[in-house]
């Protein structure tokens, strides 16, 4: 070793560093939420009270800076989001994935009332593991599969899953504008996102949540897609010592 080299972080230091980055994370939540609900309630009773005498762009105007605000918020909550699938407690038991599936699939529709969906999920699918994080894990993924549909088509998805000894290999596919492969290294980096707002990306924080989960149940998540022919996600989770966890 050299005067330049320093050992690794021990894991007690790791865990005191992920422990200071979520109480960054939170503070800056907190700190920032307040000012955003001002600034948004102070521009609708600007637009409001002085609706008569702003011109149209001046109206349109106003109504941009409302809708910063708003995506702000929301990537305000996703980071919450992220830094809190990373350190809840988990509650592991047998979790029935087919039945979250449609549950997130009957929320997403009830969202987007005016889309069709073309939509299967495999029954059967049983694991072990936290039911609430795990259902958040599907709504990424899901939610996924709406952002990026093809425009003026159907919502296309498919769930199923695949046994091998111990492990459940969950796939959910759809048939989107998919993504570039060679860019796959940062479909779950935080932040990080594929493509823009006018095809529908929003804060970058989805997927890498989804990966978060999925790693603290012990597996991970991998994606592969060609552009325009949809992506399929695949994650591995510990399967269930159940009736329910048998081969499919």
């Amino acid at each position: 070793m050299t005067e330049t080299d320093s050992p690794p972080p021990s894991r007690q230091q790791l865990a005191a560093m992920e422990r200071q980055l979520q109480l960054l994370t939170d503070a800056v939540v907190h700190d920032l939420r307040a000012p955003l609900r001002s600034i948004d309630a102070f521009v609708a009773r600007v637009a409001t009270s002085a609706q008569a005498r702003l011109e149209p762009d001046e109206c349109a105007q106003l109504q941009r800076v409302r809708e910063a605000a708003s995506r702000m918020t929301d990537l305000l909550a996703a980071l919450s989001d992220w830094s809190h699938a990373g350190r809840a407690p988990l509650k592991a038991g047998p979790v029935d994935l087919s039945l979250l599936a449609e549950w997130a699939i009957a929320d997403l529709r009830e969202a987007h009332p005016g889309r069709a969906v073309e939509s299967t999920v495999q029954p059967g699918m049983t694991v072990l593991g936290d039911e609430r994080l795990l259902r958040r894990l599907l709504d990424h993924l899901l939610s996924n599969a709406w952002q990026f549909a093809q425009p003026d088509a159907p919502v296309r998805v498919e769930v199923a899953g695949q046994y091998t000894p111990g492990h459940l290999h969950l796939r959910v596919r759809d048939h989107g504008m998919g993504f570039d492969p060679r860019y796959a290294h940062k479909l779950f980096e935080p932040l990080q996102r594929l493509h823009g707002p006018q095809d529908g990306a929003r804060h970058g924080l989805g997927l890498a949540t989804a990966l978060t989960i999925a790693q603290r149940h012990g597996g991970g998540i991998t994606a592969v897609s060609r552009p325009g022919d949809g992506a399929e996600f695949t994650v591995d989770l510990p399967q269930a010592d159940s009736p329910g966890a048998s081969d499919a």
